[in-house]
C-alpha cells in the first residue's frame, strides 16, 4: 500500500481536481452543535494556518479522487463557501461571487461545468439546492440526509448573515465604498480564511485500499488524531537503520504502552498537547500538528522529541494515575502524590503542563523534593478555591499562565532560575483568587445527602483537611473514609438542606458510620466520638454543638474561614 501524505490548504486542495463522496462513505451526519463548533472555529482563529485536521483520499482517475475520510468536513466547508457566495449574490457582488463559485463547481476538460465535490448519497439535493449558482427550483423529497444538509446550511447562513451584517441589507440594495466593517470586506475576509485553512492531505493508490484505510478508522471510531499524525511524522523522519529492529516505532510503542498500562491508553493525544505547551509554547489542539510539523525539520529533531515524549510521558501518567506508581514513603514524597490525587479529584486540567514541568525539574535534579511539594500544594490550594469552590471561569487566561511559566521552567538551568519561576507564577494566581465573601457563599452551598451527591469529593476534601496533621491527607485513607451525618438524614422533623450541609457533616471509618453510630441521636453520636479521642474541637465541634439550625450554619462558616485561610498562596 503506497501512502502519500502532504500538507495543503484548502484553495490547493479544491484546484487539485474533483471529489467523490462513495456509497460505502458515512451520509452526512453533523447536527448543530458540530456545525457551530466548527464555524467557531473557523471564523474565532487568528492563525494563518490553522489546521483542521487530516483528508484520506484514493485516486481514482485523474483528476477524479475519491473521499476515505474527510468528508463532513468538507462537506461542511462547500456548505460555507456556497453561503458566502450567495451573500456576495445578495449583495450584487457577481464577480466575488463567482470567484467563490470556482471552489464549488468548475469546468472539467471538455469545458463542461463539474461540482468540485460530489456526493452519491444527497444527490440531487445538495447539488440542486446548495452548489448551484442558481437553484433550479426542482421538486425534491427531502430525506435524513438532505434536513441534516438543509439544517447545516441554514445555521451557516444565520451565522453567516450575523458575522457579516448582509443580513440586514435588502436584496439588490448595494454598499457605498466597502470599509474594514462592511458586509463585503468581511464576507471576503472569511473567504480567504476559509481557503487557508490547512489540513494533512493523505493520498492512497485504488479504491481496495481506501476500503481498507476506510474500515480501520471506522473500527476505531474517530477521525485520525493528533497522536496518529505525530506519529507518522517522527516515523517518516527517522529511518530506520536495522531490518530487524525498528527503533524508532518501538519507542512509540513504547510510549503508548505506558498509557495502556494505567488505563488511560486514549489520553496520548492529551499529553502530546500539554507536553508541548509545557516544553515549546502555547497553543490549542487545532493548532498542534502544525507546531510539531515546523519543529520536526531533520532525524535529529524527531529522535529528541520522541526521547522527550518517553521521559515525559511517564511523568503524565504518574499526573493521571498516581495510584499506578510506587512512591517513597517519606513525607514530601507523600504530599506530592496527595496533590496530583487532589488535582484529579477536582477535574481540573488546566495546571497539567505546569505540574509536567514541575515534575520534570525534579526528575533533573533542577528544583529540590520540597520545593517540589510546596508548589504543588499552593497550585492544589489555588484550584481548591478557583474550581472546586467558586467554579471561576478562565477565559484560557490561567491555562496560557501555567504554560508560560511552564516553558520558563523547562529552561531554567539551575534552582534559582527554576524556584523564581515558580514564585512568579504562584503570586501570578494569588492574584486570581477570588474574595472570600464569594467563597463563602459558594461554600455554603456545598451539600451532602443520599439524593444530593455531587458534592461528595470536595466535601470529603474539605472534612480531611480538618483533621490533625492532615493537610495533605497524610494520615488517612481518603478512599476509606465515608461521611456521616451529625443529624441522621432519617429525621424527618428536620430540613433537608440542613442535614445535608457541611456545617453537619464528618469524617468517621465505614465500621464507625453504618455499625456504630447509625441513626443515633447527635448527643450519643458526640459521646461516642469524644470517647475514641476523635478531633472534635479540630473539626470545628465545640462542647455546645447540639446541632441546632445556628450550630451548624456557624460551624459551616468556621469551616469555610478555616480552608480559605489555609489554602492562601
Amino acid at each position: 500500500m503506497k501512502i502519500e501524505a502532504n500538507d495543503k490548504d484548502l484553495r490547493d486542495v479544491f484546484k487539485l481536481g474533483y471529489f467523490k463522496i462513495p456509497r460505502f462513505q458515512r451520509p452526512y451526519s453533523w447536527e448543530k452543535d458540530e456545525v457551530e463548533n466548527f464555524w467557531d472555529d473557523i471564523t474565532k482563529n487568528t492563525s494563518p494556518e490553522y489546521f483542521i485536521g487530516s483528508m484520506v483520499v484514493y485516486q481514482d482517475n485523474k483528476p477524479y479522487f475519491g473521499i476515505v475520510d474527510g468528508q463532513q468536513r468538507l462537506t461542511t466547508i462547500t456548505l460555507i463557501l456556497s453561503a458566502i457566495r450567495d451573500a456576495f449574490i445578495k449583495l450584487g457582488e457577481q464577480d466575488l461571487a463567482l470567484g467563490v463559485h470556482q471552489y464549488v463547481e468548475q469546468p472539467n476538460i471538455d469545458n463542461i461545468n463539474e461540482f468540485v465535490l460530489h456526493s452519491e448519497t444527497s444527490f440531487p439535493y445538495l447539488q440542486n439546492h446548495i452548489q448551484s449558482y442558481s437553484e433550479q427550483k426542482i421538486d425534491l423529497d427531502v430525506g435524513t440526509e438532505e434536513t441534516k444538509l438543509k439544517n447545516a446550511y441554514q445555521i451557516i447562513t444565520t451565522n453567516l448573515e450575523k458575522y457579516s451584517g448582509c443580513g440586514f441589507l435588502q436584496s439588490g440594495q448595494l454598499e457605498l465604498v466597502p470599509s474594514e466593517s462592511s458586509p463585503i470586506t468581511r464576507l471576503k475576509t472569511l473567504r480567504d480564511k476559509v481557503l487557508s485553512l490547512k489540513l494533512v492531505f493523505i493520498q492512497l493508490d485504488n479504491e481496495d485500499d481506501a476500503y481498507l484505510i476506510f474500515e480501520t478508522l471506522n473500527a476505531r471510531g474517530r477521525d485520525l488524531k493528533s497522536s496518529d499524525l505525530v506519529k507518522n511524522l517522527l516515523l517518516k523522519t527517522i529511518k530506520n537503520t536495522n531490518v530487524n529492529i525498528d527503533t524508532p516505532k518501538e519507542a512509540w510503542v513504547n510510549l503508548v504502552n505506558k498509557f495502556d498500562d494505567i488505563g488511560e491508553i486514549d489520553a496520548v493525544d492529551n499529553f502530546i498537547l500539554h507536553y508541548w505547551i509545557s516544553k515549546h509554547s502555547y497553543c490549542s489542539e487545532k493548532e498542534l500538528f502544525s507546531k510539531v510539523k515546523e519543529y520536526v525539520q531533520c532525524k535529529d529533531t524527531a529522535q529528541n522529541l520522541l526521547a522527550d515524549f518517553n521521559f515525559y510521558g511517564l511523568l503524565y501518567c504518574k499526573m493521571l494515575n498516581p495510584d499506578f506508581f510506587t512512591w517513597d514513603k517519606n513525607r514530601g514524597t507523600k504530599i506530592v502524590k496527595s496533590s496530583l490525587l487532589t488535582l484529579n479529584r477536582f477535574k481540573v486540567k488546566q495546571q497539567s503542563s505546569f505540574v509536567l514541568a514541575l515534575l520534570a525539574s525534579y526528575e533533573k535534579k533542577i528544583i529540590t523534593l520540597n520545593n517540589l511539594q510546596n508548589a504543588l500544594q499552593k497550585i492544589e490550594h489555588f484550584h481548591f478555591i478557583f474550581n472546586a469552590i467558586t467554579s471561576q471561569r478562565s477565559s484560557g487566561h490561567i491555562v496560557t499562565t501555567y504554560s508560560k511559566n511552564a516553558v520558563l521552567l523547562s529552561n531554567a538551568k539551575d534552582a534559582n532560575a527554576a524556584n523564581k519561576v515558580i514564585k512568579e507564577l504562584l503570586e501570578s494566581l494569588a492574584k486570581k483568587l477570588p474574595h472570600y465573601e464569594e467563597f463563602e457563599v459558594k461554600f455554603m452551598e456545598l451539600m451532602f445527602t443520599k439524593s444530593r451527591s455531587k458534592d461528595r469529593n470536595v466535601i470529603k476534601y474539605c472534612l480531611s483537611r480538618l483533621m490533625p496533621d492532615t493537610s495533605a491527607c497524610l494520615d488517612i485513607n481518603y478512599d476509606s473514609l465515608t461521611i456521616e451525618h451529625l443529624i441522621s438524614q432519617s429525621d424527618n422533623n428536620r430540613d433537608i438542606e440542613e442535614i445535608g450541609s457541611i456545617g453537619n457533616l464528618l469524617l468517621v471509618d465505614q465500621i464507625t458510620n453504618s455499625e456504630i453510630l447509625k441513626n443515633k441521636a447527635i448527643t450519643e453520636k458526640l459521646n461516642h466520638l469524644k470517647a475514641e479521642n476523635y478531633p472534635l474541637e479540630q473539626s470545628f465541634i465545640p462542647e455546645s454543638f447540639s446541632g441546632t439550625s445556628e450550630d451548624i450554619e456557624q460551624r459551616a462558616k468556621n469551616i469555610a474561614r478555616h480552608l480559605f485561610q489555609k489554602s492562601q498562596i
